[in-house]
């Protein structure tokens, strides 16, 4: 699947047939219990659009670090399995062949990463515009940002529809895709969330926003269920390799 003006494609090929991608112009959210996939999906979908397709793209890793998102990263991409990056414990085949190859892909793509603890929206659309701009410039507009995730931006679960509402406005502004992670509750038994369990129960949710949910069933460990909310019983199973956060 090719990029045009109006979408992103996730890099998810079943997932982009059913949803055309990321809408520029849009919000889409990704919702899951804690620990069931959304930095990892979060992560592939950013390789993909600054990597692969080599858009400008930001990430603003508001719960993670610089360092454990950039292993994230060079996991995903080597499928190498992250704890083995953490420790060391990789041949030098492995890092010849898998992961220095992703090292340099990762170094020349157009990624910009902030890892601001409890950013401040305004922060966060200041930055938004700042990179747009200077990516302007190169003659490739930034067209995609990552926002990992929603309930850490300060002020979330006061302020919920306020900050909604100025990254709708920012999106529209300047016709960028932007990914918000969420949190929904965390509950027992395997019960695939639904808009209720959001752990935001103020906030209000647009028509023109897409909301995709991730469902990991214990038995279940080599796919991760997807499904938007406007279609819950249309539900893709999505090959997911938790070792190495790759999907698809």
């Amino acid at each position: 699947m090719h990029t045009n003006n109006h979408f992103i494609p996730t890099g998810i090929q079943s997932l982009d047939n059913f949803i055309g991608g990321l809408e520029t112009g849009k919000l889409t959210f990704v919702a899951s219990k804690p620990g069931q996939g959304k930095t990892a999906f979060l992560t592939n979908v950013v390789a993909h659009a600054a990597v692969s397709q080599h858009i400008p793209t930001a990430i603003f890793s508001i719960e993670m670090g610089r360092n454990s998102l950039y292993e994230r990263l060079v996991a995903k991409m080597s499928k190498v399995k992250i704890e083995l990056l953490r420790n060391g414990y990789f041949s030098r085949e492995q890092h010849k062949r898998l992961i220095q190859p992703a090292l340099d892909s990762l170094r020349q793509s157009p990624l910009y990463i902030d890892d601001t603890a409890a950013i401040k929206l305004e922060e966060i659309c200041q930055r938004t515009r700042q990179l747009y701009k200077e990516s302007s410039q190169t003659g490739v507009k930034l067209k995609l940002v990552a926002i990992d995730y929603f309930q850490l931006i300060k002020g979330a679960q006061a302020e919920t529809n306020h900050i909604l509402a100025q990254l709708r406005e920012l999106a529209h502004e300047l016709q960028i895709a932007i990914i918000i992670s969420i949190q929904c509750k965390r509950y027992k038994g395997n019960i695939q969330p639904s808009l209720s369990d959001i752990r935001i129960p103020t906030m209000d949710t647009q028509k023109e926003d897409k909301i995709i949910f991730l469902y990991g069933d214990a038995s279940d460990t080599t796919n991760l269920s997807v499904y938007t909310a406007e279609h819950m019983s249309n539900t893709l199973q999505i090959p997911f390799d938790k070792d190495s956060g790759h999907m698809g």
